[in-house]
Order: C-alpha cells, then structure tokens, then sequence
C-alpha cells in the first residue's frame, strides 16, 4: 500500500473513532518513509494513541504523553504537510491535550466529541 493510501485509509478509521486501527494503517506508512514525511507520520500515529488512551485504556497519563510528543513533531512542519489539513487539526489537538491535562489533575475525563476530524485535500 502507498503512502497516501495509508494516509486515506487511516484517516478514515481516524474519523470513526477506531484511532488503534488508524495507529496501525499509518505505521505501515512510517516503516517505509524517510526524514520529515517518517517525523510526520510518527506525529499522526501518536495523536491517534493518545485518543486511543483517552477513549478506550480511560488513561489520562498516557494521552498526555502521546498528545505532547505528536505536538513537538507536528507544529514546525509546514502547514497541510503531505495532504493533511493540519491548520484545524492541530488547535484540535492542543485544545484536547489542555482537556487531558485538566482530567490528569484530576478534572472530569476528556469529552471524546472534542477529538477533531483529520481531512485530507
């Protein structure tokens, strides 16, 4: 499977809610690609594990953890990199990675109707 093929597959798993699945379309991707597009990747397979911690392992640590490590490979890459609309997707991410902060410290669990869309262009 090609790389986009990997991407448009995991997105729409992304998109149903199955993030270990999408995790998994993407990670055939990441073993094949190189520098920034394997950085990319790498960022895209954490979101999707940190949402798969919030959502099914109910692990606010682990989701933390996930969403701020996606985040540092994510922000300096350009904008809509490798045909990822990324200029929503990542206010999203750091909007539900202040979310899993709050439910760490104690706050009420993550509302999972927060965790954003991933659109291709």
């Amino acid at each position: 499977m090609s790389t986009d093929e990997s991407l448009a597959k995991g997105a729409e798993l992304f998109n149903r809610g199955l993030f270990w699945e999408a995790h998994e379309a993407w990670e055939e991707a990441w073993l094949e690609e190189e520098d920034e597009r394997k950085l990319f990747l790498q960022g895209l397979i954490q979101v999707a594990a940190g949402y798969f911690k919030a959502t099914v392992q109910k692990q606010p640590r682990g989701c933390v953890m996930l969403l701020t490590n996606a985040l540092e490979k994510l922000d300096p890459l350009p904008p809509d990199f490798m045909g990822v609309e990324t200029r929503r997707l990542l206010p999203a991410v750091r909007r539900t990675l202040a979310e899993a902060e709050r439910w760490l410290a104690g706050g009420p669990e993550m509302d999972p109707g927060l965790i954003p869309r991933l659109e291709l262009l």
